[in-house]
Parts: structure tokens; sequence; C-alpha cells
């Protein structure tokens, strides 16, 4: 049954291949994709969407662990396993949403790397995206090394988001 969903999610992969990224000048919609099994405080959230703009018209974080349960209590859209049926699509209209919706910047911060997870990222319609090199090299314009310190991802943020200038075809 998992055949149909990976290539599902490798045929939306492919469609990326031939993007062109552009890193915006003003960053207005932004899309977090969070870990729950790696710790963020609400302070160091706001301190990285501080670096990308001091106004946002709309910031959305996706909740995503492998364990449904681990999601209990936290704020939805929730990303787990079972938000993709068999045929590689995604389930929960909160999902679909996010999907259906035009972002300037998606961020991942994530350490367990699952089907759901890769056709989520790959279906978002965003014009830059950053994530760890665990994730496949065509879901995002700037890699960054894995870590599960926030605060160290926070600061490799800094440091290689501001080099590249607007507007700069990656």
């Amino acid at each position: 049954m998992k055949i149909f969903a990976k290539r599902t999610v490798s045929k939306q992969l492919n469609l990326l291949k031939n993007r062109l990224a552009f890193k915006p000048k003003a960053i207005r919609r932004l899309v977090f994709i969070h870990d729950t099994n790696l710790t963020i405080t609400e302070s160091q959230f706001d301190d990285m969407c501080q670096i990308f703009s001091s106004e946002f018209a709309a910031i959305e974080r996706v909740h995503y662990n492998v364990n449904k349960k681990m999601l209990e209590g936290v704020a939805k859209p929730h990303l787990y396993p079972q938000s993709l049926d068999w045929r590689g699509c995604i389930m929960a209209d909160d999902l679909l949403y996010s999907v259906s919706q035009q972002y300037d910047l998606v961020v991942h911060f994530v350490d367990q790397i699952t089907l759901p997870l890769v056709s989520f990222s790959a279906q978002l319609k965003a014009s830059f995206r950053i994530g760890p090199s665990t994730l496949d090299n065509r879901l995002n314009d700037l890699v960054l090394p894995p870590t599960t310190d926030f605060g160290e991802f926070l600061s490799n943020i800094k440091q290689y988001f501001n080099k590249i200038h607007p507007n700069e075809c990656t």
C-alpha cells in the first residue's frame, strides 16, 4: 500500500527540481514546521520570527510528530504518519488549508523524517525554504546542518540567511 504513496511523493519532489527559489525582500507569511520532540520556547520562536520580519500578516505553525498521541494538547495543524493516505494524499482539512496558501518562507525544524513530512513540505507553495540537510535536498533552498538544539539552529539561520542577497536566484 505504501508503494502508491511513495510514487506520489516522488512525483511531488520531482516537480520541485525545476523550481526557481527567490529570497523574498519582505516576508509577510511564514510557515514553521516544528518537530514536537525538539524543545523550543516561545521566546526562541519569537526571536526566529524577528530575524525574518517584525511584522507578519500570518505565521502558521505546523506541529509534527511520528506519534499522534504526542500531539495531544498542542494547537493544530498536526502532521503525523496517518496524515497521508495510501494514495499519498494529505487527509486533514487543516493541513489541506496550509497547502493551499502561498507563503514567503517555510522553516523546517525537524529531526525524524517521514513520508508525510516530505509530502506535505513538497506540496507547500513557498518562495523560499529553509531546513536541515537530513531532508531531501529538493525540499530546501537553504540547507543547514542537522541539529536538535534550537539555539544552534537559530544561529545557523542568522549566519547564512542574511548572507543571501534579496531575490537572488538560487
